[in-house]
């Protein structure tokens, strides 16, 4: 059943298994990089005949930037990935070696709470 956007939404998220999801992938593995759409097709299993709609269809939707004939994700993108990268450390580094979350002994020593727990 569709559903009515406003457009204010954000941009609704690309789905797994697509081309948009594969091709994203790789210039999010490579955010300093442009790539051609020979290069694109070559690295990923979309086929070459689809690249082009697809980086277009993405750029639409403001996740990738064509600079000459090469395809890069948009730096607003990459910068998003980037933080979420540091963020993700940053709770690892803080959190990382936290006596709940790699063994199950200290619920042995937890209280009973009861049948309401």
């Amino acid at each position: 059943m569709p559903i009515k956007l406003d457009p204010a939404d954000e941009t609704p998220p690309i789905k797994p298994e697509t081309n948009a999801h594969e091709l994203l992938s790789v210039l999010l593995d490579h955010p300093d990089m442009g790539f051609s759409p020979k290069e694109l097709a070559e690295m990923t299993s979309v086929p070459h005949s689809s690249v082009h709609k697809t980086l277009a269809r993405l750029r639409e939707r403001g996740l990738v930037r064509k600079v000459d004939s090469y395809w890069a994700v948009a730096d607003d993108v990459a910068a998003s990935r980037v933080a979420n990268a540091v963020s993700l450390r940053e709770i690892e580094a803080a959190y990382g070696d936290d006596a709940y979350g790699d063994d199950d002994e200290w619920a042995e020593s937890a209280p009973d709470l009861g049948e309401n727990a």
